[in-house]
């Protein structure tokens, strides 16, 4: 019948053996001001923890279960002597705390010494970084060196040497593998592993930064937008070849910003870096070219202006230049070419098959009917062709013919032909075309006589 609760008493003073609370500092001796760490384990539950001393004077502590980490500073009316104590106590449960037991060495009124820090420039990186290690007011060091560890992790380097003022530097690259998350760091006096300062270190997720501008170019004033992706950080700035002040911003959500920029009113024409850069982390950063045009670029200088549009297709080129106005439209095919000068006014219809073909010279005119007038010199010799005109108007003025009839049954025109010889006026550039007449002399063919047979 008492097996149950003895075995239940066993094993709950068994479970309370288990759990052990216990706190260090880095130093359990000091004057008003010494600023202590204080380092818990064991705390298995804690959500929250809290450092105080002698009870009071409380600060809040860091938990990474199940330790919990804090600094705190001896406070200017503590009382010189032993019995002081600083504790450490979750938040949550009073059943989860422990205590260290601290002796102030000097009275009120007394300078205080330099506390024990550890600092680490950056605070955080990827695989890589390289980390400054700096550490201030180690005098207390008997062995005047300090080693260099991460708490419940590998050592990192052993008996730094200590300066006379109590300072010491080292670097530390993190080396690869090194799972992100966050490293508690502990420099401790060599031999006296009580005397220690703590800084955390922060080891992200290998990223490449990267910026992307649309467009790439424009002028002073436009607007551009960047992108980039891969900053681990929670703000980026922007910078104009690399100087201050920044002239732009944005938040960074997971890894990325998009945001719009203006190009900065005093930029020169040319090439330029804009840099995105954690605002917090500066050594987090990536650049982009961004390439300012004198007179807006595409718009004004080139394909518009200068090129296809008003220098090139349409004003100078095939509209105006080209094919309508000094081409095929008045120059070319409609007034220059078969319109005017070709088929309809000096091809087939007036100096062709209508005038000075079937109709009026060939079959009806000059074949059965008139017979004799093949003999006739039509070409494009203008003197013969006025000679033969005189020499008709002498025989039909002989034969007393009125002008009617003469009109109504004699015809002289040039046929087309050949010209022998060219005259080529020069005009200037962008003029529309000019006509060119040729003249050829021949020697006078004589007379023909012409017998009227129906009178």
């Amino acid at each position: 019948m008492s097996v149950g609760p003895l075995v239940s008493t066993s094993l709950a003073a068994a479970g309370a053996q288990l759990r052990v609370e216990e706190l260090s500092l880095s130093t359990h001796e000091g004057p008003p001001g010494t600023s202590v760490s204080v380092t818990g384990t064991g705390f298995d539950v804690c959500g929250e923890a809290t450092l105080t001393f002698d009870g009071q004077h409380s600060v809040s502590a860091t938990v990474d279960v199940p330790k919990v980490y804090g600094t705190i500073v001896v406070p200017q009316d503590a009382t010189a002597g032993p019995n002081h104590t600083i504790e450490a106590t979750c938040d949550s449960s009073n059943a989860y705390q422990a205590e260290a037991d601290f002796t102030v060495t000097s009275g009120n009124g007394t300078t205080p010494a330099e506390p024990l820090t550890l600092t680490l420039d950056p605070d955080h990186g990827s695989v890589g970084t390289t980390i400054d290690v700096q550490g201030k007011g180690f005098t207390q060091c008997s062995a005047k060196t300090v080693d260099l560890y991460v708490v419940d992790g590998p050592p990192i380097a052993s008996a730094i040497p200590v300066a006379e003022n109590g300072d010491f530097s080292y670097k530390e690259v993190v080396p690869n593998p090194t799972p992100p998350k966050t490293y508690h760091f502990r420099a401790a006096c060599t031999g006296d592993l009580d005397r220690y300062a703590d800084a955390d270190l922060v080891v992200e997720s290998p990223a490449d930064p990267v910026l992307t501008l649309d467009p790439g170019q424009g002028a002073i004033n436009a607007t551009l937008r960047a992108n980039g992706t891969g900053f681990t950080c929670p703000e980026v700035d922007f910078r104009w070849d690399g100087g201050d002040p920044p002239f732009g911003s944005a938040p960074v959500e997971s890894g990325s910003f998009t945001t719009d920029l203006t190009v900065p009113a005093d930029a020169q024409p040319g090439e330029h870096a804009v840099r995105a850069v954690c605002t917090a982390y500066p050594e987090q950063y990536d650049e982009s070219p961004f390439t300012v045009t004198a007179n807006g670029g595409a718009a004004n200088g080139e394909t518009d202006n200068g090129g296809t549009d008003n220098g090139g297709t349409d004003n100078g080129g095939t509209d105006n230049g080209g094919t309508d106005n000094g081409g095929t439209d008045n120059g070319g095919t409609d007034n220059g070419g078969t319109d005017n000068g070709g088929t309809n006014n000096g091809g087939t219809n007036n100096g062709g098959a209508d005038n000075g073909g079937t109709d009026n010279g060939g079959t009806n005119n000059g074949n059965a009917d008139q017979s004799a007038a093949v003999g006739w010199v039509v070409g494009p010799s203008l003197g013969a062709a006025l000679v033969l005109a005189i020499a008709a108007a002498v025989y039909f003025g002989r034969l007393h013919r009125g002008p009617r009839w003469v009109r109504g049954h004699i015809r002289a025109t040039l046929r087309p032909a050949t010209a022998t010889a060219d005259l080529t006026e020069l005009r200037p550039s962008g003029e529309p075309p000019t006509r060119t007449i040729g003249l050829d002399p021949h020697a006078d063919p004589g007379s023909t006589a012409i017998e009227d047979v129906d009178r």
